[in-house]
């Protein structure tokens, strides 16, 4: 079963201007906590910015497939980190530098990656008198992100959430697991972006 809910912990400011979607800067922090798939997560990067830089690159290819003329662009510096603790009196003018500098219309950042795991387990009951049924249980990769959306115009933080996505392992390919996983949170980001439905 897929978890309940991928969009949580929404904190709403203000809304995104649908007209106004296709001018977006991607920043983030690579900071990726790793609860579970520890071995699978070192086989396929290399440390936390090279899983930052696939999240962020595999974002802007799913968005743009249906905003072709948008205008994205990510931004690989650290200059963001600055938004690490959120923007308040004590790096407001930093802040405001960095926007002021944009020529985008909105900023999102992603941060405080956890990767996870959970276990479904369910029972087929047997049939016939006398026939015992069975468990099975199923093992999920949970792969979260905190997103964080700026208007820069406006400079001032808008919208707030995590986003979740998860697959379940099956015959033992837990890459294709987590990589599956990691594409299910950037798509519920975009979905939740661009209609305001959470999954």
């Amino acid at each position: 079963m897929p978890t309940r809910h991928y969009i949580n912990n929404v904190v709403k400011n203000g809304e995104i201007m649908n007209s106004k979607i296709k001018s977006i800067l991607i920043a983030g922090h690579e900071n990726v906590q790793l609860n579970n798939f520890t071995k699978t997560y070192k086989k396929n990067y290399e440390n936390d910015k090279a899983f930052l830089k696939s999240y962020l690159n595999e974002f802007v290819t799913q968005i743009r497939q249906n905003n072709k003329s948008s205008n994205f662009e990510i931004d690989t510096t650290t200059n963001w980190d600055v938004l690490i603790e959120g923007y308040n009196a004590n790096n407001q003018a930093e802040i405001n530098s960095l926007f002021i500098n944009s020529d985008k219309r909105y900023l999102l950042y992603f941060k405080n990656f956890t990767i996870n795991n959970r276990f479904v387990s369910s029972y087929s009951p047997g049939f016939g008198p006398g026939s015992f049924g069975h468990h099975n249980t199923t093992e999920f990769c949970v792969v979260t992100a905190k997103v964080i959306v700026y208007n820069i115009k406006e400079k001032k933080q808008i919208l707030e959430f995590d986003s979740t996505g998860e697959s379940s392992v099956f015959m033992f390919d837990f890459t294709k697991t987590l990589l599956k996983a990691k594409t299910r949170s950037i798509e519920n980001v975009i979905e939740y972006i661009t209609t305001g439905k959470r999954s």
